[in-house]
């Protein structure tokens, strides 16, 4: 072969693999970045202070994870990361295992801690439990050991149903102290109805004002008709 045109064959391989190259590495640079997720481990997973922690995987193709153990929050992280345990529960398909693919996007409940979420001030079906036929949706991420769906009295008037997620410890606190709130665990519901469907009485706070109210004007009334007699 004549040594220039040897040449020029051997320089249009090198352009064009040069284009190749760059065209790859244009496209390595525009891929995503990897993704970052919350991360915690242990007793650091129920303290409200560490619940933005946060972890960046070195792998592009890696995910975020959540761990529990039942519905409690045990680890958190990138799942080449985490524990051999908590691996071995993703591999075993558990529903202890929760994997998403996104940024920051293990900040949820277990897939199946669902509650009705719902107020009676805002859609009256709330108000009507069972009747209604309210679907449930995931619950967010817990900070204590067990999780809770509730249902409470509220309105000034003492007129309307919330129901939700009770997710931590000071909100499942609050809700026993209330005579007029009640919760239930999420495993104790079907597949198609969540446990939070059931009602609690409406109005006992407009009754029992109602009555204070009446029973004072009695007792004014009565002390009037004591002082015209004495009269």
């Amino acid at each position: 072969m004549v040594p220039s045109v040897k040449f020029i064959i051997l320089l249009a391989i090198f352009l064009a693999s040069q284009e190749i190259s760059g065209e790859i590495s244009a496209e390595v640079r525009n891929s995503a970045e990897p993704p970052k997720c919350y991360s915690c481990e242990g007793i650091n997973c129920l303290r409200t202070t560490r619940q933005n922690a946060t972890v960046s995987c070195s792998d592009k193709l890696d995910v975020c994870v959540t761990i529990y153990e039942d519905f409690a929050v045990s680890e958190r992280g990138c799942f080449s990361e985490i524990s051999l345990a908590g691996q071995a529960k993703c591999a075993a398909k558990d529903d202890q295992c929760q994997k998403c693919s996104g940024q920051l996007c293990n900040n949820v409940g277990r897939s199946d801690f669902k509650c009705i979420q719902c107020i009676g001030s805002d859609s009256a079906a709330c108000n009507k439990g069972a009747s209604a036929s309210l679907a449930a949706t995931q619950c967010g991420l817990p900070t204590s050991a067990n999780s809770y769906c509730y249902v409470k009295v509220v309105g000034a008037q003492k007129d309307s149903l919330q129901r939700g997620c009770a997710l931590s410890v000071k909100e499942q606190k609050a809700c026993l102290e209330d005579s007029e709130c009640s919760l239930c665990q999420p495993d104790n519901a079907s597949d198609s109805v969540a446990c939070n469907n059931f009602d609690l009485q409406l109005g006992s706070k407009s009754a029992a004002e109602q009555s204070r109210k009446l029973m004072s004007f009695v007792l004014a009334l009565f002390a009037l008709l004591s002082l015209k007699l004495l009269n």
